[in-house]
């Protein structure tokens, strides 16, 4: 089989542009690698959630209030004001986006991207790891191939000229359980707290984003001797979360700005944080 499209990276943006795509007939392959969740506050506005017909049932709170903490500590409560904002959790939204992009006819595989060569025919070979199978190395001919394997992509390297100066943050955080009787001052299932310190990070800003019975608290930043996983434990401790069980601690680079380029000018487009859309 000969594909059109074949999708790397299998996040919001490469497992929604497989079912956009395989909605409207094209022949798609998904190539996803497996256990990968990206640390995200999960904020989806509900435009997206219109425009993508996302349930109601993938939304596991709805933010109504946005809190920004300045360097003096000033706290500004910021309300969405007829509406809200939905919340997913990424190791449950993605796998749902997936499974939607297979229903639709997707041919979803659990592999790692290798490389790609151009064809003389104008089509692509591109060669992965199979990680769903024998954990060999199989290559399929596609027209055209979208990038959308995250900051550090292997598409791009490949294929976009200036890719590999994509500046990035670390982010890292941590999903907790969230408490029944929290003090509303320190921690509001129904708010989004953004915090603007440099004890907490020197040039990004922290988070403590509601998820229902979780909440993920975290931090990004630039700079190559900053400790997220301290600085994460600190602002635990200024919410009264440090005593909260830890479910799971996840890290990831996280595109500042888009590149100037998002394709080769041939049959290689990037999509997501591979081109810096964040």
């Amino acid at each position: 089989m000969i594909y059109d499209i074949t999708v790397i990276g299998g996040g919001p943006s490469g497992a929604t542009a497989a079912e956009q795509l395989a909605k409207k007939g094209f022949k798609v392959a998904l190539i996803d690698r497996a256990g990968r969740i990206k640390p995200c506050g999960g904020a989806i506005p509900p435009r997206l959630i219109e425009d993508f017909e996302i349930p109601q049932s993938q939304l596991v709170a709805k933010i109504k209030t946005a809190r920004m903490i300045s360097p003096t500590n000033r706290k500004v409560d910021i309300p969405i004001e007829n509406g809200y904002v939905g919340m997913v959790d990424r190791d449950k939204f993605d796998p749902w986006l997936r499974e939607r992009a297979k229903s639709l006819g997707a041919d979803v595989r659990t592999a790692v991207f290798k490389r790609l060569s151009q064809l003389e025919n104008g089509n692509v070979l591109l060669t992965y790891l199979d990680k769903g199978g024998d954990g060999q190395e199989v290559s399929v001919e596609t027209r055209a191939v979208i990038g959308a394997d995250g900051a550090k992509s292997k598409v791009a390297k490949q294929c976009i000229p200036g890719a590999e100066k994509l500046r990035c943050v670390l982010a890292y955080h941590e999903i907790v359980k969230a408490p029944d009787n929290a003090d509303k001052e320190d921690f509001d299932g129904n708010r989004c707290d953004v915090w603007y310190q440099g004890r907490l990070s020197p040039d990004f800003y922290a988070w403590v984003f509601p998820h229902g019975n979780h909440c993920s608290i975290g931090v990004g930043s630039e700079k190559k001797d900053f400790s997220a996983p301290d600085a994460v434990r600190q602002l635990r401790r200024d919410v009264k979360l440090d005593g909260a069980e830890t479910v799971r601690c996840e890290g990831a680079p996280i595109p500042l700005k888009p590149l100037k380029r998002w394709d080769d000018g041939r049959n290689v487009l990037l999509a997501g944080d591979a081109c810096g859309v964040v």
